[in-house]
C-alpha cells in the first residue's frame, strides 16, 4: 500500500478503455501520487437489438481483468457505482456489490470501496459486509452535492461523514473523505464560494483524524455541441476553485488535496451513439484552461481530420512537447505521420486523459508547467 503522504491527486474516471489505458503508461511514482475513483458504468448495450450484450457477471469480470492489466496491482484505486437491487447476477446469489469487490480483490487489484451520499443504506451495508468478510478496512467516503443551491452547513456535512464512518467500524485513519461539488463549479461565483467551501472542509477535517481530505469537482462541459469549429479555451473551474480554497484551508490548519473529473463531464454518456453527431476534437489541458481544437463531424468529414488537428496542436505555443507525456508523444507521432492512422475515439480519450494527469501532477508538485 502506498504511503499516505505520497498521494496528491484524485481523478475520477468513467473507467472505460480510453481512461484505463491512459493510466497504463504512468510510472510507479506517478501512480503512487494518484488515488483514482473508477465509476463502474452500466453493462454494454446493443442499441440495435435493444438489449444488454453482457450480464453483470461478465461485465464485472471484464472490468476486474482490465483494471488489473492497465492500472495494476501495486496501488490503490477507489471503486464507486450506482447499482440497485434490480441489478442481479446470473451466476450466484451474491449481490452485484459483493461480486464486484470480490472479483477485484481476487484479481489482485487494491480496490477501495467508495461509500457515497447517493448510495442506499442497503448498498452501504452490503459493501461493508463484504469488506469485513475479506478483512478489508480501507474506505473512501464521498459526499456528492445534489443541486447548485443545496444548503449544507459545516455541522451537517461533518455529521454525515462521522455517521457513515461509524457504519464501517474502522478507524478514521483508514478512511479518505471527499467533498464532491459535482459540475456546479461552472455556475458559482468561485471567489465568493471559496470561503464557504473552506469552512465546510475545515469542519470535516476537524471531525476525525482522517487519512486524507479531498476537494473534488468537475469543470468540463457536458458536451461540445455549442462550440463552433476552431480552437477555443474553456476555463478549468475545478482547478480555479482549488487554487482559491487551498491557501484558505492551510490558514485554517486543514490540508486539502485536489480532485477532478479529468477531461470528462461528471455524468456519463448513456444515449444511443447512432444518433450522436460526434465531431473530431482534441482536449488539451494547460494552466487554467482546456484548449479544445474542434473539427467537423466525423460522419461527414471522417477521422483523418484528427491528423490535421494534431498538426495544429503541436505547432501551438501551449503544446508541451512529445517528451512531456505519453499522450503528447502520440499527438506528435500522428502529426508527423509516424503512425499509419489517426486512431479512434478510445485513443483520443486515452491521450487527452494521460496528458491531463501529467499536467495536474506537475502543477501540484512544482506549481508550474515547462
Amino acid at each position: 500500500m502506498e504511503k499516505v503522504e505520497s498521494v496528491l491527486y484524485m481523478p475520477v474516471f468513467k473507467w472505460k478503455l480510453g481512461e484505463q489505458t491512459a493510466t497504463k503508461s504512468l510510472s510507479a511514482t506517478q501512480k503512487a501520487q494518484l488515488l483514482p475513483i473508477a465509476e463502474l458504468q452500466d453493462r454494454p448495450y446493443d442499441w440495435g437489438l435493444e438489449e444488454y450484450s453482457k450480464s453483470w457477471d461478465e461485465h464485472i469480470d471484464a472490468v476486474a481483468k482490465k483494471t488489473a492489466e492497465h492500472w495494476g496491482k501495486a496501488h490503490e484505486i477507489g471503486f464507486d457505482q450506482e447499482l440497485t437491487t434490480e441489478d442481479e447476477l446470473e451466476s450466484n446469489a451474491d449481490t452485484t456489490w459483493q461480486y464486484l469487490f470480490r472479483k477485484l480483490w481476487t484479481a489482485g487489484v487494491q480496490a477501495v470501496p467508495v461509500l457515497s451520499s447517493r448510495a442506499s443504506k442497503e448498498e452501504i451495508d452490503q459493501i461493508v459486509a463484504v469488506s469485513k468478510a475479506h478483512g478489508r478496512s480501507r474506505y473512501i467516503l464521498r459526499y456528492r452535492i445534489h443541486a447548485v443551491d443545496e444548503e449544507i452547513t459545516p455541522a451537517s456535512l461533518a455529521g454525515w461523514f462521522k455517521t457513515t464512518l461509524n457504519t464501517t467500524g474502522v478507524p478514521a485513519s483508514d478512511v479518505d473523505v471527499v467533498f464532491d461539488c459535482d459540475d456546479f463549479v461552472s455556475q458559482w461565483n468561485l471567489a465568493a464560494t471559496a470561503p464557504l467551501a473552506t469552512s465546510l472542509l475545515a469542519a470535516v477535517s476537524a471531525a476525525a483524524s482522517w487519512r486524507r481530505v479531498f476537494l473534488l469537482s468537475g469543470g468540463f462541459p457536458v458536451n461540445l455541441a455549442g462550440i463552433p469549429k476552431g480552437t477555443h479555451q474553456l476555463p478549468r473551474y475545478d482547478w480555479t476553485l482549488f487554487k482559491l480554497v487551498n491557501p484558505l484551508a492551510q490558514a485554517n490548519g486543514c490540508k486539502v488535496l485536489f480532485g477532478d473529473y479529468a477531461v470528462s463531464h461528471v455524468d456519463p454518456f448513456n444515449e444511443d451513439p447512432r444518433v450522436l453527431k460526434m465531431t473530431a476534437n482534441l482536449r488539451y489541458t494547460h494552466a487554467d484552461h482546456w484548449h479544445v481544437l474542434k473539427g467537423a463531424s466525423v460522419k461527414d468529414k471522417g477521422f483523418d481530420q484528427y491528423r490535421d488537428l494534431c498538426k495544429l496542436l503541436v505547432n501551438l505555443p501551449i503544446y508541451l512537447g512529445a517528451p512531456f507525456s505519453h499522450g503528447d508523444k502520440n499527438y506528435n507521432d500522428i502529426a508527423d505521420d509516424v503512425v499509419p492512422g489517426p486512431g479512434n475515439a478510445t485513443h483520443w480519450r486515452r491521450d487527452a486523459t494521460n496528458h491531463h494527469i501529467h499536467v495536474v501532477l506537475r502543477q501540484l508538485t512544482t506549481g508550474k508547467l515547462p
